[in-house]
């Protein structure tokens, strides 16, 4: 990892703990800050190894950011308040979904048990936001106490996350082909093991025109995410253009998984049932999968606007 690029880590680190309308101008000026610190501290070509003392020095990324706001104790942190208010919110929704139903199927006026559901379930659910404070006041005084102020070069290295692990990547391409040769093999059950108990072939017994109008569409997908990871495995990190492309292929894959779930999928009810089941829950791990895709894609630092 270049010295440039490990400090376009360190910003966006920064900056992601930031309000959106501050992140331009703060990233711009650190940015600037840092290069120009590197330049003169090097004295020639900076090193990989001269950035990370650098950034090392410079303090911990949501330790930065605090600088830009303003100085004081406070329960919860900034970048921290959005989700500690989500947090919250649910709990208590969850509390009054449970528990307000009842007030409307009980027996007598329903004004009374309105105001007795308030009185108890209602008020009673803000124990949850209160519980989250007070947790959150202790996390605060101990994590103060035990946080270390120092950031060691070995922590800045962990941003450069494009780098991938070559061994897992290629555990994962070895398990889809193993993967891959199983569903082919249940689609083929019947002529591999013909000896297997008829109510098992009849189990997966596909449904007419699977096999031959849905099920190709998964051979060209399969291609797609083989060719994103083989050619991530290669340069050993992922680029802007590979995060891009594995984000259309999720989106293929949505659709796909999609359409299958509309349609039969074997000609047992049970069968079918269970997979369209299966097929909601892979659904949701790709709209996950390229969700997380997309946050980590590099976004380019724009000069503020003057």
């Amino acid at each position: 990892m270049k010295p440039d690029a490990l400090i376009e880590s360190y910003v966006a680190e920064v900056v992601r703990h930031l309000p959106k309308r501050q992140r331009a101008d703060v990233a711009f000026e650190l940015r600037s800050l840092l290069a120009e610190e590197l330049a003169g501290r090097s004295g020639s070509e900076p090193t990989v190894d001269d950035a990370l003392e650098l950034l090392a020095g410079f303090g911990r990324p949501v330790e930065v950011a605090e600088r830009y706001r303003p100085a004081g104790f406070t329960i919860i942190r900034p970048s921290e308040a959005p989700r500690f208010a989500l947090v919250a919110l649910i709990g208590v929704a969850l509390q009054w979904i449970g528990t307000l139903p009842g007030v409307f199927v009980g027996e007598g006026e329903w004004l009374n048990r309105l105001a007795q559901w308030w009185l108890s379930w209602g008020l009673g659910a803000f124990w949850w936001p209160g519980i989250l404070i007070s947790l959150s006041i202790i996390a605060g005084l101990v994590g103060s106490r035990r946080e270390p102020t120092e950031w060691t070069p070995r922590e800045a290295a962990v941003l450069d996350r494009d780098r991938i692990s070559r061994p897992l990547y290629v555990l994962a391409i070895a398990g889809g082909l193993v993967g891959i040769a199983v569903l082919l093999a249940v689609v083929s059950l019947e002529s591999l093991a013909p000896g297997l108990p008829q109510q098992l072939l009849d189990a997966f017994e596909f449904a007419p025109g699977f096999v031959s109008g849905r099920a190709p569409w998964a051979l060209l997908l399969w291609a797609a995410s083989f060719a994103v990871l083989i050619a991530v495995l290669v340069a050993g990190r992922w680029s802007r253009g590979t995060r891009i492309l594995a984000i259309v292929v999720d989106a293929g894959w949505l659709a796909l998984l999609v359409w299958w779930a509309t349609g039969p999928v074997f000609v047992s009810p049970l069968a079918d049932s269970v997979t369209r089941g299966c097929l909601v829950l892979v659904a949701a791990f790709v709209v996950w999968d390229a969700a997380a895709t997309a946050r980590r894609l590099p976004h380019r630092i724009p000069a503020p606007v003057v």
